[in-house]
C-alpha cells in the first residue's frame, strides 16, 4: 500500500513553487507513494496539468486570505482520505496545513520554505507553530541556515532540498546579439528598478544590446513609465524556450532571494547569469564561472558585469556550458523527487505510520 501524500499550496497559478509542486507530484513512484493536491485558491494552469497527469487535484476555494470556514474544509478532506503525510508550499498553506493537520489525525506533517523571509510576521507565525510540524524544507542550504537563524526553527527540523529542473535539448540557439533577459515577477522583491537604472550604462559601452523582459507585476506601469531605451517588455509568457534561444545572459538583480528557478533555467539552457549576492543565488552562480555576483542596489556593479559578459560571446558560451554541467549534476528534476521521497519514507517509519511497505523496492 503506498504512502498518501496530501500537497497543500496557497494558489496554483503559475509560478516557481508551483512548478516545483507539479515536478514532485508527477514524478513521485506511484509504486510507493499516492499524491494528491490541495490549493487554497487560484486553481489555475498549474491544476490543469495537475490532472492531466493523473494528480487528483482541488480548490479550497478561498475568496479572501482570511477565510473562517477554510479551516473546516480542509479538515473535513483530510478526514475523508487520511493522508499519511501532509506537504504544505508557501505561507498561508503551511499555517493553515499546521494549524489543521494534527487535528484531522495526520500522522506526518511537513512545511516548506521557499525564500529568505524578511517579512518579521511571517518569521514570528514559523517559529510559534513549529510545534505543529515534524519538518521543514528548505530550497537551498542558504535557506536553512536563515530559516534557523531568524525564525529560531529547531535545526533538526529543516532539510535542505534544492529545486530541480528539466535539461532542454539545446538546439535552435542564435545568441549573435548582445541580448540580456530578466524573467520573474514585476515587484520590490525583484528590483528591476535597479536593472533600469544600469542598463542606459550598459548600452553607453554595447549601442546594440538590448535587455527583454519577460515578466507581469504590480510595478509594471510605474517600471515601463521610466522609459528605458533598449529595452523590450514581453509581458507574461509561458513559453519561454524562444527567449532562452536567444539569450546570452540572465539578469537576476533582487533584494531576496531563496533558490531562484529562473537561475537554474538559464543554466540549464546554457545561458551565465548576474545575479545579486542573496539567498541560493550564491550558491548557484560561481563568480567567473557561470556568471557574476554583485551587491543588492549597485546599478554600477550591475552594469560593468552585464557589460562584460554581452561583449564577449565565446566567454559567455563558456560560462553557459559549466553552469549546464553544475545543473546536470546536481540540481535535476529527478534529484530534487528522490530527495523528497526518502524524507517521506524516513519520517514515515520515525511517526510508525502502519500498514505501509516502507521500504525500498
Amino acid at each position: 500500500m503506498p504512502l498518501k501524500i496530501q500537497f497543500l499550496i496557497t494558489e496554483l497559478d503559475p509560478g516557481g513553487a508551483e512548478k516545483q509542486l507539479l515536478h514532485l507530484a508527477t514524478g513521485l513512484d506511484r509504486a510507493r507513494f499516492e499524491p494528491r493536491v490541495l490549493c487554497l485558491r487560484g486553481f489555475g494552469a498549474i491544476g490543469e496539468a495537475l490532472r492531466k497527469a493523473g494528480v487528483p487535484a482541488d480548490t479550497l476555494g478561498m475568496k479572501r486570505k482570511w477565510d473562517v470556514g477554510a479551516p473546516f474544509r480542509l479538515r473535513k478532506k483530510l478526514a475523508e482520505w487520511k493522508p499519511d503525510i501532509l506537504h504544505s508550499f508557501l505561507f498561508h498553506a503551511n499555517m493553515l496545513g499546521r494549524l489543521v493537520a494534527r487535528r484531522a489525525g495526520v500522522p506526518v506533517v511537513i512545511g516548506s520554505v521557499r525564500v529568505c523571509e524578511t517579512r518579521r510576521h511571517h518569521l514570528l507565525w514559523d517559529r510559534l507553530t513549529q510545534g505543529q510540524m515534524d519538518c521543514e524544507t528548505c530550497v537551498c542550504e542558504s535557506v536553512r541556515e536563515y530559516t534557523e537563524r531568524e525564525a529560531g526553527i529547531d535545526e533538526k527540523k529543516l532539510v535542505a532540498i534544492p529545486n530541480g529542473v528539466e535539461l532542454p535539448a539545446l538546439d535552435g540557439l542564435d545568441r549573435s546579439r548582445p541580448e540580456a533577459l530578466f524573467l520573474g515577477r514585476l515587484e520590490p522583491q525583484k528590483d528591476v528598478r535597479t536593472l533600469l537604472a544600469a542598463w542606459p550604462l550598459v548600452r553607453r559601452r554595447i549601442p546594440a544590446a538590448v535587455l527583454r523582459i519577460v515578466g507581469k507585476g504590480p510595478q509594471e506601469a510605474e517600471l515601463r513609465a521610466l522609459d528605458v531605451d533598449g529595452v523590450e517588455w514581453c509581458g507574461f509568457q509561458t513559453d519561454l524556450a524562444p527567449f532562452w534561444r536567444t539569450a546570452r545572459v540572465l539578469a537576476l538583480p533582487s533584494r531576496w532571494e531563496g533558490l531562484p528557478n529562473a537561475v537554474l533555467e538559464a543554466m540549464a539552457w546554457g545561458v551565465p547569469v548576474v545575479a545579486t549576492a542573496v539567498g541560493g543565488s550564491v550558491e548557484l552562480v560561481r563568480e567567473g564561472k557561470t556568471g557574476h555576483l554583485v551587491e543588492p542596489g549597485d546599478a554600477v556593479a550591475l552594469a560593468v558585469r552585464l557589460a562584460e559578459v554581452l561583449e564577449d560571446g565565446a566567454r559567455a558560451e563558456t560560462m553557459g556550458r559549466e553552469g549546464r554541467r553544475v545543473v546536470e549534476r546536481d540540481y535535476t528534476v529527478e534529484r530534487m523527487v528522490s530527495a523528497n521521497q526518502d524524507l517521506y519514507l524516513r519520517l514515515a517509519r520515525e511517526k510508525g505510520v502502519p500498514g505501509i511497505a516502507l521500504s525500498a523496492p
